[in-house]
């Protein structure tokens, strides 16, 4: 069962990637094929955790583990710059971003105090 996890995982993000890459012909945005290079060392990183399991994390590859970790960590920072750059190019500006979380923060806090968002001075 672990393997059938890990091989459709890897088979799943390669359809996201693809998606992607056919999303940004469809809505005529090339930033979305961004995304997809933005995600190829996160599936890289599955690639590598994959290798190493598959010779039963043997000592001799231990160097997988590093690897691995280094793809995650680089893939990343790839994906968000990938969505960083799509959000600004669909007209996302910080200032937005920061309202939003304001009103999410604000509608959280009041539904935790048992409020509905407008009794807890939420922002709309």
């Amino acid at each position: 069962p672990t393997w059938v996890i890990h091989t459709s995982s890897l088979v799943e993000w390669l359809v996201a990637m693809g998606l992607a890459w056919r999303y940004a012909d469809a809505v005529a945005q090339p930033r979305w094929r961004g995304v997809t290079w933005g995600m190829l060392p996160l599936h890289t990183s599955g690639i590598v955790a994959c290798t190493y399991h598959l010779f039963y994390n043997a000592p001799a590859i231990a160097w997988c583990v590093t690897l691995q970790a280094a793809m995650t960590c680089v893939g990343n920072t790839t994906l968000a710059l990938a969505c960083l750059r799509l959000a600004l190019a669909s007209g996302w500006t910080w200032q937005a971003g920061a309202d939003e979380a304001a009103a999410a923060w604000a509608a959280l806090l009041a539904s935790a105090r048992g409020e509905s968002p407008s009794e807890g001075g939420a922002a709309s």
